[in-house]
């Protein structure tokens, strides 16, 4: 849990009983950050950037085949894996 930042000010007990407080701009460490286990208390990790330079291919993720399907409007239809995608993408060259 180390390195995710906290969605608002949350308490935190130590074995002493000595409580801590913690918000979304502190670093907390991990011995703190294991005590903290309501998921609402973390903020929504950021979604990843999408590199996009040059044309689909087989090295890109599926995330990417997605994100450039979207940036230049293609219909994915039904296709989830990756093969699909691609052929989807070739398919609507003229569209991208």
């Amino acid at each position: 849990m180390a390195g995710r930042k906290l969605a608002a000010f949350v308490h935190v007990h130590d074995a002493e009983g000595n409580s801590h407080v913690f918000g979304p701009d502190d670093l907390v460490p991990e011995r703190f950050a294991k005590l903290i286990t309501n998921p609402a208390a973390w903020a929504a990790e950021p979604e990843p950037e999408v590199d996009l330079d040059g044309e689909p291919s087989e090295s890109w993720t599926v995330a990417q085949l997605r994100a450039y399907a979207d940036q230049y409007g293609v219909e994915l239809g039904e296709a989830t894996k990756k093969a699909d995608i691609l052929a989807v993408l070739a398919a609507g060259d003229g569209n991208a």
